[in-house]
């Protein structure tokens, strides 16, 4: 395994010293120290934070000895190295199989980043961009470990009653188009904008993804939209939603009530 060797060559290559990195991706200095003295090793989250850094997969950052690597000409500015890092190495239009920005707190572990409905517009363009993702909120849940999550603030009526406007929905990242599951619900940013939707994959009968709105009632409003996987930029799976709303409950729910309501005083009058 070339990971400790790696991770010395890539903090030289961009003239970072370990004070320097430590800053930058929130892991401290000694815990640098010991990776790229062998004597440690991170977990699955610091390892991704790191590749993603580095502009590199988690799989070359491990397995690959990058000090020799033929491409390398030495001729990459700090500049360079740092877009590298803002926009990890993907064939154009494949999907990335990781978020290109991701935040950790002091113990390397994932931040859920919340994207509010104002942000909306800005993410479209900003999703890979550092500066523009921390600008936005972060916080962690219980519950939420082992993965990479994503908030987003849902505007309009398209998922009701399901999920309304102004809930928040945590989504999981998905790694993968295939794994994109039939009828659940998504958060999908494409070129078209972010949607929270419920998706049918066709990426094998038709090389299509498309997305489906819950409502009836605005049922006209919403049709069903095509996507082409070209244009799809991250996908988040729906693992929880986070509502304020505290409908009216419905008209059998009153009528029980009423029921429940009568027996107990027939029940207090045979009682006397």
């Amino acid at each position: 395994m070339f990971l400790a060797n790696n991770l010395k060559h890539l903090r030289k290559k961009m003239s970072k010293t370990q004070d320097a990195l430590s800053s930058e991706v929130g892991i401290g200095r000694t815990t640098i120290a010991n990776y790229e003295a062998g004597i440690s090793e991170p977990n699955l989250v610091t390892l991704r934070s790191l590749a993603n850094y580095f502009g590199v997969t988690v799989d070359e950052l491990l397995s690959k000895n990058l000090e020799d690597d033929k491409n390398d000409d030495n001729k990459s500015t700090e500049k360079d190295m740092m877009l590298r890092a803002v926009f990890p190495s993907a064939p154009k239009n494949e999907y990335n199989g990781m978020p290109r920005i991701i935040t950790v707190d002091a113990a390397g572990n994932d931040n859920v980043v919340y994207v509010p409905v104002k942000a909306r517009a800005g993410y479209l363009l900003g999703y890979g961009d550092a500066e523009f993702i921390e600008t936005l909120p972060t916080f962690r849940l219980p519950g939420l470990s082992n993965a990479t999550y994503r908030m987003f603030e849902v505007d309009g009526p398209s998922m009701a009653p399901n999920v309304l406007h102004g809930d928040r929905i945590i989504g999981e990242w998905v790694d993968a188009l295939d794994k994109i599951r039939d009828n659940r619900v998504y958060v999908i940013v494409h070129s078209g904008g972010v949607a929270v939707k419920r998706v049918v994959n066709r990426l094998k009968e038709r090389g299509k993804l498309y997305l489906k709105s819950d409502t009836v009632v605005h049922r006209h409003e919403f049709p069903t939209v095509e996507i082409d996987p070209e244009d799809v930029k991250e996908v988040w799976y729906g693992r929880m939603k986070i509502s304020s709303d505290f409908s009216e409950p419905a008209e059998v729910y009153h009528r029980l009530a009423d029921l429940e309501l009568d027996v107990l005083e027939m029940k207090k009058m045979i009682g006397k």
